[in-house]
This record gives structure tokens, sequence and C-alpha cells, in this order.
């Protein structure tokens, strides 16, 4: 009965779908940024013993220079410079590509002072240094190492800038060193996988949500359809018999309401008079029901019945309403022109006790015996079954 009602209820198909599609956005979050964590723990393992290594450096090429214009004296004095690009190329590995040291002119433009390089691939003193980002300049406001990440396929790449700073504790060199870390491909490919598998199985379900609001809205309309009276615009019959799937009648009473003398009405007025009035009537026993609670449908013809639901601390007991239903038709004024109008009852059976029986055609059944002693009473008034001898 539960599934019945899932079914019945596809909006509670969507809230699912929606919510297994954010846990699904959620996930592929938690993986992207699981992947950043490895990629910084990798940064960080691989990149300690080089950072290391370039502070010693340049603690090396500060003892080598004993001159306070560093800059002069590295373009001067050819053995200094010497022995700096020796301390450079000490560092050049597999991983270390590049060592250099930069200066800044007074047009702002970098230039070599030393290059760590093969001697066929040696930049020259005062060659220019095309910087790849203003990010370069950022180090003559920190004064402190600066690390810039540059992102490739299968490595990461990194230019490590280290200062070296003057007596006035101003920045005058930069030894600037390239270095890659290899990434640990399994990882990423693992990782990858899990992305992709994600993001399709994501789009598979944004695209199920899609059909499925579609179809749910095709089935709404065609439930409409098949369950809703076209004049009245209430239930119809059809929807009494799937009713009996899964309605609890212990939440109810039933109650079947006639027209009186409706055949008069078609009879004297014509049948489009007489459809203006049963949808006038439906629209009268819906006003006079709660909404959402309580469940109207017209049976056939003349006839309705209403579902009045049973609530703990009710301030309008369900019997209240079956009443006010046939005091709100009997004082109500069904008019045909502006100022022509007809006045009309009903006669209405009630069963209060519907779960007593063993179905819902069962318990109708008592209600219609309560109708045809209303009728039988004068009309215009309202039996209960459970008082029938």
């Amino acid at each position: 009965m539960k599934n019945k009602y899932f079914i019945k209820k596809p909006i509670y198909l969507i809230i699912l779908t929606i919510i297994i599609s954010l846990a699904l956005f959620i996930l592929l979050y938690g993986i992207v940024n699981l992947e950043k964590k490895i990629e910084k723990k990798m940064l960080k393992i691989s990149t300690v013993d080089v950072l290391s290594i370039t502070k010693n450096s340049a603690d090396s090429i500060e003892k080598i220079l004993k001159d306070k214009n560093y800059i002069e004296e590295i373009q001067n004095n050819k053995q200094i410079h010497r022995e700096i690009e020796k301390t450079l190329e000490l560092l050049i590995t597999s991983n270390i590509k590049y060592a250099y040291l930069l200066y800044k002119d007074e047009k702002g433009i970098f230039r070599f002072l030393a290059d760590g390089a093969k001697k066929n691939e040696k930049a020259f003193i005062n060659q220019k240094f095309d910087i790849e980002s203003s990010k370069w300049l950022e180090i003559f406001k920190l004064k402190k190492p600066l690390n810039l990440e540059h992102q490739y396929l299968h490595e990461l790449s990194i230019s490590y800038l280290f200062p070296i700073l003057d007596s006035s504790n101003e920045v005058k060199l930069i030894l600037a060193i390239d270095f890659s870390v290899e990434r640990i491909e399994d990882i990423q490919n693992i990782i990858s996988l899990m992305k992709t598998v994600i993001i399709s199985i994501t789009i598979i379900t944004i695209i199920f949500l899609l059909i499925l609001i579609i179809q749910s809205y095709r089935f709404l309309a065609i439930k409409k359809t098949a369950y809703i009276d076209n004049l009245t615009n209430v239930y119809n019959r059809n929807y009494m018999y799937e009713l009996d799937n899964f309605i609890n009648l212990n939440n109810y009473i039933l109650a079947v309401i006639d027209i009186d003398y409706f055949k008069v009405v078609n009879d004297d007025f014509g049948h489009d008079i007489g459809d203006i009035v049963l949808k006038e009537v439906a629209d009268m026993i819906s006003f006079s029901t709660r909404d959402s609670e309580d469940i109207v449908i017209r049976y056939g013809g003349e006839e309705f019945i209403v579902f009045a639901k049973i609530k703990r601390n009710d301030s309008v007991p369900p019997l209240k309403v079956i009443e006010r239903i046939l005091e709100n038709i009997r004082n109500h004024k069904f008019f045909y022109t502006k100022d022509d109008y007809i006045k009309l009852t009903v006669s209405i059976g009630v069963n209060l006790l519907p779960n007593e029986s063993k179905t819902l055609l069962d318990a109708f059944k008592l209600a219609d015996i309560a109708l045809y002693n209303a009728k039988n009473a004068g009309r215009n008034n309202i039996q209960i079954c459970d008082n029938l001898a």
C-alpha cells in the first residue's frame, strides 16, 4: 500500500531524484577537494628539501658578496660571478631545471646576473628576463620567499623565489629556482576516473529527473482526465474506485447527497440550465467542506459523495460539515437569468462508521440506504444509517 501511495505521488520520486543529484554534486565536490589536498601534500613533501637547499644557496651567495652594492660587484667582478654560477650549477638536478640570480633595474625590468644552466645555454649578464605575471613583483613588498605554481598535465612546475636583502632591508637580488613535482599518476587516474563516473551519473540523473518531471506532468494531466468530472471539476466515480486501494475509512464519515427534484429542473428549464445547476451544487459542496481534508465526488447524475475527515479536537466536526452543505444549498439562489433563480434542496444519507464495513462499496450502500430514508422522510434532510432499525 505504501508503494502504491508512493507511485500515486510522483512528487516524492522527483524529490528523491533531486536529493540523489545533490548528493552526487557534494561527492564530486569532495573528490575535487581531495585531489587538491593530495596535491598540496605532495607539494609539501617534494619541496621541503628544495626550499632548504635554496635558502642555503642564498646564504652562500651573500657570503661571497662583500660589497654593499651587490649588483655592481657581480657585474664587475668575474671571480665572484664565477663562484656564484658554480653555486647555482650545483643546484641543477633532474627535478630542479633552472637556477638563476636576478635583479630589477631602474626601469623595473628584470635582468640576469648569474645562471646555473649549461655553458651553451647560459644567459648573459644583464640579459632581459621576461616575467610571466605581476606576482613576481610581490616579493619586493613581502620581502619573503614566494612560490609561483604552474599547472601542467603530468607535473606541477614551481618557481621558488628567494629574496636577498641589503643592509637597508631592501630586496636587491632574487634567487630563482624552477623545479617540477611529478604527479602520482595512479592516484590522479583513479581520481579522474571517479570524477568522470560521478559526472556521468549526475548527467544521467538530471536527464532522468527531466524525463520524470515531464512524465509526472503527463501523468497528472491523464489522472485529471480520468479522475476529474469535466462538468463540475470535482472527482468522479473512477476516483472513488481508486480510493478503495488506499483510503483509511477509520478517518472519515461517508455521506451520499442527492439533489431533490432535479428531474423537474431539466424538464422545465432544459439540460443546459441543469448542467449549470449541477456545477453550482458541486461548488457549494466544495465551498462547505474543508480544503485538503474532505473529499468530494460526483458519483453520477445529480448524486454526490462526500468523505468528511474525522480529526481530534476539531472545531468543525465532520457531521457539522454535512449539515453545513444541507443549509448552504437550501439557502442558495441558483440564478438562470440575471433576475430569475431556482431554489433547491438536497437529501443526504450518512454512514458514521464506514470502517465497520468490509469494503468501501458496502459502506457506500449503507449511506445510500440512509439517503433513501431521507427521501422518504420528505427530502431536504439528513438521515444517519446507524439509526436504522
